[in-house]
């Protein structure tokens, strides 16, 4: 297109140069024939004028045109005038054209030449003389002469001299143009350069207009050639560009034995940035995002947007393994920097899916499809964070949403089931409650893990619903144990969302009758660091309804500390992780153990250690005075229904132990009786 503009361009200059070049040749030509047709003109005047002084004063003229020889008064004055102003040589023809007086001969006898020319005219007739004398209009032409014989230029008119109506001589008139054709010629090239300059001006303007009007057309055609390959918002290749320069990168790549790879980036939650903060704070911060992709990727990788808060990084020359994983590491350490705009300071995070050719497909829209799955799969397994694409995922990804299915079917008829785990005092003799622990029953019988459907139930924003069920379960079951057992439930972060937590507690605890001392909620150190003046005003209000806070998984967040003091719990449960360090060898161990149940008791709350599944174990924490034990040597989670027969026969163990212990003390009192009697007697 470029070249065709170009060339349309030399066309139109050429032919301005050309029709220029005719302007000026026609100029000349103009002017040239102006310059002759005024020094005519000017002669004919002229020679008129000198024409008509010169009969008045020749009294012999009509003689002199007959042949005879002028008297010598004409003579003289011949001699007078013939070299007075522009006017320097005459003829004097008869009226059948016969030359008669030639004024540089006036002293030639009969005021001729001598010369055979001259004696030749005066037999020949003069055609142009001739004419005169038949139409009685003067005849003039301009002749050129070498000097000083004659001037550069000059005229030669042919006047018809008259006596009523009656023509009695030619006279033949040579007048110098020369300094008068100057002035003319000087006169008319001003005007020729006036006139060509307004020629030129009237193309020129118009031409420029042309030029004008063809770089704004090349300058909307580049702006179109542009947009039609980039992104408005970003300035960043669009997906059609993207696929174009991919496909050429892949084919590079085949050629030169190396490996592209495709990283598929979304902005986690960008949503919830242009809810809250505007659209306005939202495209200024895709348009930053895709600056500093720009500014992040190496010289030859590709960058476009797909659309919202997609991008894709291409990233060529790959010759070895990890360089792919180094790069994408790179690409989300740098996009995730903090970003101001607006006032605001943004933190983001990104959920990053890539895939490499030739290993994983061969052409641009296969390698896309396999770094998009890749991406679903960050996003479904909970976000921020990135993975290479594997054969394996779509089976994955086919047994995640036939989990989600599962989660909405169990969430909406209410089919999961609670098990509890025991609780028991620092020796183990005494439960005191049960913790509540959710389960999702398979097709087989057994139950999905915890940790593959919670994550996805909080994706899925299913657990502030799943919670208020949790909670209810759980306080109807309570109101089936013993009144002095408590029945502890885990929040989560999403259930205080809402601003309704202790709306919801008090209900459930209106509507099954429990008391709120029997009921404890357990919450991790991740819930204060979310909004934490809405969850501690939230708190204090379930502290106000009787209920006990408990600080789970203590010991494992940076600012566990920190929280203790800003609000008094009642317990905290120290997290399973020290119990799996625990084997009694290891001193640190023990002394942050230690630490933490002198800390507990310092600030007048419980503490409870989780995870405990040994002997060892538990005999160190009861001499640390550990206030409860929870762990598998104690008990499994178990169905409802069986909790009272594993109280019963917890109870049975208690009884038969106090009865081995009260019988085996009494035997020791009967066998030291006799052995006193013996010493008093003795």
């Amino acid at each position: 297109m470029w070249k065709c503009l170009r060339n349309a361009e030399f066309r139109l200059i050429v032919s301005l140069l050309f029709i220029g070049s005719v302007l000026i040749l026609l100029s000349y030509v103009v002017v040239n024939h102006t310059v002759s047709h005024w020094v005519e003109h000017d002669a004919e005047e002229a020679a008129l004028e000198w024409a008509q002084a010169y009969s008045l004063r020749l009294d012999d003229l009509e003689q002199i045109a007959r042949g005879e020889t002028p008297s010598d008064h004409s003579q003289e004055f011949i001699r007078t005038v013939r070299s007075i102003g522009r006017v320097f040589r005459f003829k004097v023809f008869d009226t059948e054209g016969r030359l008669r007086l030639v004024s540089d001969a006036i002293d030639n006898p009969g005021g001729v030449d001598t010369n055979p020319e001259g004696a030749t005219a005066l037999a020949e007739h003069n055609a142009k003389a001739a004419a005169v004398v038949a139409n009685g209009i003067p005849h003039t032409s301009v002749e050129t002469g070498t000097p000083p014989d004659r001037p550069e230029l000059y005229a030669e008119t042919y006047l018809p001299v008259m006596d009523g109506d009656r023509t009695v001589a030619i006279i033949e008139v040579y007048v110098d143009q020369t300094e008068k054709a100057g002035h003319f010629t000087r006169d008319l090239a001003w005007m020729g350069v006036w006139l060509t300059g307004i020629a030129a001006l009237a193309f020129a303007l118009p031409y420029g207009a042309f030029l004008f009007r063809n770089r704004q057309k090349s300058k909307s055609d580049e702006r179109l050639h542009f947009l039609a390959h980039h992104d408005p918002m970003t300035l960043v290749l669009n997906r059609s560009a993207f696929v174009e320069q991919l496909q050429a990168a892949i084919e590079e790549a085949r050629v030169q034995g190396e490996s592209i790879a495709v990283h598929y980036i979304d902005l986690d939650h960008f949503k919830d940035i242009n809810d809250s903060l505007g659209h306005g704070v939202g495209d200024a911060l895709i348009r930053a995002f895709a600056q500093r992709a720009r500014e992040t990727i190496r010289p030859g990788d590709l960058v476009g947007r797909f659309g919202g808060d997609e991008f894709v990084v291409a990233q060529r020359g790959i010759t070895a393994g990890g360089q792919a994983t180094a790069v994408a590491d790179r690409l989300v350490a740098a996009l995730s920097e903090p970003y101001v705009l607006d006032g605001h300071d943004l933190s983001i995070t990104l959920s990053v899916g890539s895939a490499i050719a030739p290993r994983d497909a061969h052409t641009p829209d296969e390698l896309l499809r396999r770094a998009d799955l890749a991406l679903y799969y960050v996003k479904t397994s909970g976000r921020n964070g990135f993975a290479f694409f594997r054969a394996t995922m779509n089976e994955e990804l086919q047994s995640r949403r036939d989990l989600e299915a599962r989660l909405k079917r169990a969430t909406q008829e209410e089919s999961f089931q609670l098990h509890f785990q025991p609780v028991v005092n620092s020796d183990g003799s005494l439960v005191t409650g049960f913790e509540a622990l959710l389960r999702l029953p398979d097709d087989g019988g057994a139950f999905v893990s915890p940790a593959e459907f919670i994550p996805l139930a909080e994706n899925m924003g299913l657990i502030p619903r799943i919670g208020a069920w949790v909670l209810r379960k759980a306080c109807e079951t309570a109101m089936t144990w013993p009144e002095d057992h408590v029945v502890a439930v885990n929040l989560s972060p999403a259930q205080f969302a809402k601003d309704d937590v202790p709306g919801i507690v008090a209900g459930v605890l209106k509507d099954t009758g429990l008391p709120a001392a029997r009921l404890e909620l357990e919450i991790t150190e991740g819930l204060l660091m979310k909004d934490a003046e809405s969850v501690m005003r939230q708190l204090r209000a379930l502290k106000q309804l009787g209920v006990s806070i408990v600080m789970d998984d203590f010991g494992t967040g940076y600012s566990s500390l920190g929280y203790l003091w800003r609000f008094p719990f009642d317990k905290i449960k120290i997290d399973r992780s020290f119990m799996q360090a625990f084997d009694g060898t290891d001193e640190n161990v023990e002394s942050i153990l230690s630490t933490i149940v002198s800390l507990g008791h310092s600030l007048k709350m419980q503490v409870t250690a989780e995870g405990v599944e040994t002997p060892e174990q538990a005999a160190f924490m009861a001499r640390l005075d550990c206030d409860n034990i929870q762990g598998f040597l104690y008990g499994r989670p178990m169905p409802a229904g069986e909790i009272a027969a594993d109280l019963i026969n917890r109870l049975a163990r208690r009884v038969q132990a106090e009865a081995e212990l009260r019988g085996s003390g009494a035997a020791s009192a009967k066998a030291a009786t006799p052995a006193a009697c013996a010493a008093d007697g003795g």
